[in-house]
């Protein structure tokens, strides 16, 4: 009886709801759910100890009932063995990823360094120690009943290598030797935790590997930490129990200073854990491809195609009069009226824009121009000045298509026709510049919740996609319910489908993209909807947002409590690249360059280094997947990118704030 009760402290480890969800077919517990199960665990514990103090003193008097005890035990402990590693194991990689990650980003910090070797010994230490537990459970109908007292005595002597006195160690090296001292600069803790979380926000490649927001890092260093405190309690409350069963003790004033310092390690941990989330940045984006990987169309990026794209023509058929007595300066907006000369112009040898020509410039006349294949959205590979320039990035060898040759020619006795270089503005099937005004809503009638987005190019149709999943108590996601919402097919084509209505088309007029960060009025409210709207021939974006019970995890009348939000702000800051080239040519990754209240035109590429050939920024379709799932509470778009390059449009992600209703449940 007395051993079924010891037990019962650590099978809380082993019951499915802490762990895995009940009848949704999957684990489901996550990195945020270590505090409450801290809680359970130590709670249980204590009351299990309690039912034993009630019970009369068993006698033991036979080696054989000594070894009978001794199987019992460990039979239990390996279930609690494993049961503790599943959970670990869940957050394996984004634990290996946060800890090598800081350790590869902090070679030029020889103190953070060795602060973080440190920390990574400890757990090191903790961890061996606890996988000693595997071999016990492999040979447990062999083994000694000395070896487990040893192994117990161990675990709680009070000497400086003790488990026990690691433990402390841990805690001082995580949270520093006074939680209650702070930077003075910063008002933050000063601990190593602080430093860290600090490192990792200035650092954006450190999110780009670890795929988090520097509020969800801080909480995955608690993480890792709590786990191995976890660890070392339960082995220490296991080896008391033991050691008192095995009648080497009562040991009733060393429990409960054991427990008063465990109390002591948890209480340190969340003051400072606290102070760090509450400053913590909750923003994360998508950073490019690196290492391997490389960008790739449709893949990591798409393209708006032919919207102000460069054009050659010449200034004869840039008026109703099919005059020259002008220049190419005069036409900023304009038509291709025919062609004057077939024969013998570029006009008879290329494909005519068929849409509006802007800002025509003049071009000089001796030129080779290298045109694209009939397949391709570019107009050109690249034009070639005699003695002069070369727009666009010429080809080693001869051009893949037959040369062309303009020249300018002569009108009447007194004039020249000079070739002019503009921007051609041509809807068409080869010109994708529309996006989706639909809403892309949740499926909040089942309790599910947008956890990511992507940009997605579907029928020429731009579409900002959502991913799903259903919320649970706490702020946990439930991981098998995730999925991305399948998009709505937006056919250009069909009868019922309205511009300006279901969807916006761009152009010289009405090309703006609002850069915004869209976040929720009021705690306890995440997102469960996006869309696009025309705002001030902008286009503008929209958060739905619907309130939620923290504790149930259920959203609370989304039917008619949610609402939409956005920023009406007409009065933006225009954000601009001059020549830019195209943002895949960068060697340099891109970085956030753009600011809410903001906006950005898209438009043509840099004359001389692509002939304005493409259209940018370019729209980036990587998933924004904060690691692990978490609830969001804030969405937007933003620009990035390197000076010199056009840059990416892209989505970001605000997640929710765990720092205070996570950590009240330690109370």
């Amino acid at each position: 009886m007395k051993l079924w009760l010891i037990w019962c402290a650590f099978s809380v480890l082993a019951v499915p709801g802490y762990y895995a969800s009940s009848g949704k077919g999957g684990v489901v517990g996550q990195t945020v759910d270590i505090i409450h199960l801290i809680k359970e665990v130590t709670q249980t514990i204590l009351h299990s100890w309690s039912a034993i103090e009630k019970l009369p003193v068993a006698e033991v008097t036979a080696g054989a009932v000594v070894y009978q005890q001794q199987q019992k035990l460990l039979n239990q402990m390996e279930a609690v063995n494993g049961n503790i590693r599943q959970l670990e194991q869940q957050n394996a990689l984004s634990t290996a990823l946060t800890i090598e990650t800081l350790l590869r980003k902090t070679q030029d910090q020889t103190m953070l360094l060795t602060r973080l070797a440190q920390l990574k010994s400890l757990f090191k230490f903790v961890d061996l120690r606890y996988s000693q537990l595997a071999d016990y459970e492999q040979h447990k109908d062999t083994l000694e009943p000395s070896t487990l007292i040893k192994f117990s005595r161990w675990n709680v002597d009070p000497g400086s290598d003790s488990l026990s006195s690691q433990l402390e160690l841990l805690i001082d090296c995580l949270y520093g030797d006074d939680p209650l001292a702070t930077n003075s600069q910063n008002n933050t803790p000063s601990s190593l935790l602080s430093d860290l979380t600090a490192s990792f926000e200035a650092a954006p490649e450190q999110m780009c590997l670890a795929r988090k927001s520097a509020q969800q890092f801080a909480y995955q260093l608690f993480s890792t930490a709590a786990f191995t405190e976890l660890k070392g309690y339960a082995m220490m409350e296991y080896s008391w129990m033991v050691l008192r069963q095995l009648r080497q003790g009562n040991f009733t004033q060393e429990l409960q200073l054991m427990r008063e310092h465990h109390q002591k390690r948890l209480a340190k941990a969340k003051r400072v854990l606290q102070q760090v989330m509450s400053k913590s940045g909750r923003v994360y984006w998508r950073c490019d491809p690196s290492g391997q990987e490389q960008h790739v169309e449709e893949e990591t990026y798409s393209r708006v195609t032919r919207l102000l794209q460069g054009f050659v023509e010449n200034e004869i058929n840039l008026n109703e009069d099919q005059t020259c007595w002008g220049t190419c300066e005069d036409h900023h907006d304009t038509r291709s009226t025919g062609c004057y000369q077939p024969e013998k112009e570029l006009c008879g040898q290329q494909p005519a824009c068929k849409g509006r020509l802007y800002n025509c410039g003049f071009i000089e006349s001796d030129m080779s121009i290298c045109p694209s294949s009939n397949d391709s959205v570019r107009r050109y590979e690249y034009i070639s000045i005699e003695d002069g320039p070369t727009f666009g990035e010429k080809t080693e060898g001869e051009c893949g298509a037959k040369a062309l040759r303009p020249s300018s020619w002569s009108y009447w006795l007194f004039w020249r026709c000079h070739y002019c270089f503009c921007l051609c503005d041509e809807p068409g099937p080869k010109s994708d510049r529309y996006f989706n005004l639909r809403d892309s809503v949740s499926d909040f009638e089942r309790n599910k919740i947008v956890t990511g987005v992507r940009f997605v190019k579907r029928h020429r149709v731009f579409h900002l996609q959502i991913q799903q999943g259903e919320l649970l108590p706490r702020g946990t996601m439930n991981i098998t319910s995730l999925e991305w919402q399948p998009l709505k097919e937006l056919n250009l084509t069909d009868p019922d489908v309205r511009e300006g209505y279901d969807y916006h088309t761009l152009s010289i007029d009405s090309r703006a993209l609002d850069l915004d960060e869209i976040v929720a009025n009021a705690t306890h409210q995440v997102v469960t909807g996006v869309r696009f709207r025309v705002l001030n021939k902008h286009l503008n974006l929209e958060a739905r947002f619907s309130p939620f019970n923290f504790s149930t995890g259920l959203l609370v009348e989304p039917q008619t409590k949610s609402y939409w939000l956005g920023n009406a702000n007409a009065q933006r800051q225009k954000l601009i690249v001059k020549d830019g080239d195209l943002p895949t040519a960068s060697e340099l990754p891109s970085l956030p360059l753009s600011k809410t209240n903001q906006f950005m035109e898209f438009t043509s590429s840099s004359q001389r280094k692509d002939a304005a050939q493409n259209t940018v920024p370019f729209m980036d379709v990587q998933e924004v997947l904060p690691q692990p799932p978490v609830p969001l509470v804030g969405v937007g778009i933003y620009h990035k990118g390197r000076p010199g390059y056009g840059g990416f449009f892209a989505p970001k992600v605000v997640t929710f704030d765990f720092s205070k209703n996570l950590l009240d449940s330690l109370n």
